[in-house]
């Protein structure tokens, strides 16, 4: 101990003890208020909340202006001020815990909304770019068109799609007009890819009458068929 200087008293070497091991107070029922005024001014915010919550009695008369002071370093010191203006208006005064409590909920109100309205934002961008991506399609899908003209192609409009019978008989009416559709187009197409045939008058048969004569030979020919002319030849006189 340095020279001049007064040993402490057990009060106070008490006090000290009881500082240098806040974290392991719990309650403090027995303790005067005197003393815990020296003593809980110490205390972090978790250590205050755990003697207060393990000791029966009302500290407010000790622990009030504590509370203020954590209020005012968690909060700011406006909204301290804004706390002390609306108390005053409306002539009440509540404690500085439950000042500190309320605020600290509505604070983790704000806080959940802000980071739901920040999850929605980025689920809503996610889909947005994973829907421009490209996908890799493992089956092929049917094909939806139907040939007009009665092709191969398969059909969406399959029997399982139609359980109205006005949609069935729809259905039958289109299958019909299409095959006779197809039916018109391969007749067409039959008669336009035949060669065409060229005819011929038939050879008509004739008759041929030679008649002489003492100066010259007369040949007749007579076609045997109906409503043929009837052709003469001359022949030279013989000599």
């Amino acid at each position: 101990m340095e020279p001049g200087r007064k040993p402490l008293s057990l009060l106070d070497l008490c006090i000290r003890s009881a500082v240098d091991n806040l974290r392991t107070l719990n309650s403090v029922d027995m303790v005067p208020d005197e003393l815990l005024k020296r003593i809980l001014p110490h205390c972090t915010l978790e250590q205050l909340i755990h003697i207060e919550s393990c000791t029966h009695a009302d500290l407010t008369d000790v622990t009030d202006v504590l509370w203020k002071r954590f209020f005012q370093r968690e909060f700011g010191e406006d909204n301290m001020n804004l706390a002390i203006k609306r108390m005053k208006e409306n002539g009440v005064r509540y404690k500085w815990k439950k000042l500190f409590e309320a605020r600290t909920e509505k604070q983790k109100q704000v806080e959940a909304r802000m980071s739901a309205g920040l999850k929605n934002k980025y689920q809503a961008a996610n889909a947005a770019k994973q829907s421009k991506q490209i996908k890799v399609c493992t089956k092929i899908p049917p094909n939806s068109k139907r040939s007009f003209w009665g092709g191969s192609g398969s059909s969406s409009l399959s029997n399982s799609s139609y359980k109205s019978p006005i949609l069935k008989k729809a259905r039958m009416e289109v299958d019909s007009r299409a095959k006779m559709q197809a039916a018109i187009q391969r007749n067409t197409f039959a008669r336009s890819s035949q060669p065409a045939r060229l005819t011929f008058p038939s050879e008509q048969t004739s008759r041929t009458t030679t008649i002489h004569r003492p100066n010259s030979t007369i040949t007749i020919t007579k076609p045997t068929g109906p409503n043929r002319p009837i052709q003469k030849q001359n022949t030279r006189p013989k000599f």
